[in-house]
């Protein structure tokens, strides 16, 4: 599994606390990235930060992802797409892309989603400015 794409369907590449945790750890495309949330690092499901009830599920169903999953959707995942958290709502089109276009495809495209369209830094889903150029950013969910 990539360390963007856990289980669930979530992009985690624009995902503020991964931005933070590679920022710290010093990886080149998040050096610019300016932390404006009460949040702690978070490297990702997939890398060990924890262990979600979607990677759990997966695992006992012997598949690689909610994509994968002959139960698609499932109430866990539905329920997911539908908490407080508003980018949970794409997890389901997220989904269903996988499965229409695979994985790397799909990570292609969020990639190019979630950068700026003047700089092509990259952005989080709660953005409202790019943090190197200051470009407005309109694909938020500011």
């Amino acid at each position: 599994m990539h360390p963007y794409a856990p289980a669930c369907g979530l992009y985690c590449g624009a995902c503020s606390s991964m931005l933070l945790h590679e920022k710290e750890s010093g990886l080149f495309h998040a050096a610019h990235y300016i932390h404006e949330y009460n949040e702690g690092p978070c490297p990702g499901c997939v890398n060990g930060a924890q262990e979600c009830e979607f990677i759990r599920c997966a695992r006992e169903k012997g598949v690689s992802g909610c994509a994968a999953c002959p139960d698609f959707p499932c109430v866990m995942i539905l329920k997911f797409s539908k908490d407080e958290w508003p980018h949970h709502i794409e997890v389901i089109d997220n989904l269903k892309r996988i499965r229409e276009i695979g994985e790397e495809a799909w990570l292609s495209e969020q990639a190019e989603r979630w950068s700026c369209p003047d700089c092509g830094g990259r952005t989080h889903w709660y953005q409202k400015a790019c943090t190197i150029c200051g470009a407005v950013i309109t694909s938020a969910y500011s």
